[in-house]
């Protein structure tokens, strides 16, 4: 009986790196045509700013390495790149979560508009730099409107999801 209670208390903080491994997952699988799939919104990384903003204690510094190198392999990008972007917008977000309260739902959807800026940011501008590749700048442009346009049903998935952990 204690062993079951002390494994379920340690899995409830890995709660938010399994919802942003997750939903990185379910970013890459084959829902959208191959011809729009570079566009498709940013799941995972909606999810994981939410939890920087809302618990970032449980959104460490290793849970951002271990969420950008999943992403790298899952989309086949240079190892590192979504990690040095996501450290980028933690380092950010806590930033301004120091400045400004970040407990409203209307304030975690800034967040995460901010936070998906900076990160599709980061990485096109790296991936110019290191891979040499020019990109057509409007599906960077449509890949952020799908994030912010889809990050209320990310907010309200995730919410209920913090909601019943804090019971």
């Amino acid at each position: 009986m204690n062993i079951i209670r002390i494994f379920l208390s340690n899995f409830v903080l890995l709660v938010p790196l399994l919802l942003s491994i997750i939903f990185t997952i379910l970013f890459v699988l084959p829902f959208i045509p191959y011809e729009i799939a570079f566009i498709a919104p940013l799941l995972g990384i909606m999810t994981t700013i939410f939890w920087i903003v809302n618990k970032p204690e449980l959104m460490s510094w290793s849970s951002i390495l271990i969420i950008g190198l999943i992403h790298d392999f899952l989309l086949g990008l240079t190892v590192g790149l979504s990690c040095i972007s996501l450290v980028i917008v933690r380092y950010i977000i806590i930033k301004l979560l120091y400045k400004y309260d970040g407990a409203s739902i209307l304030n975690t959807f800034l967040y995460i508009a901010l936070g998906v800026f900076i990160w599709i940011t980061c990485v096109t501008l790296l991936r110019t730099v290191i891979q040499y590749q020019l990109f057509n700048y409007l599906n960077v442009f449509f890949q952020y409107f799908l994030s912010v346009t889809f990050s209320p049903i990310i907010i309200l998935i995730n919410k209920y999801i913090l909601n019943k952990l804090k019971q």
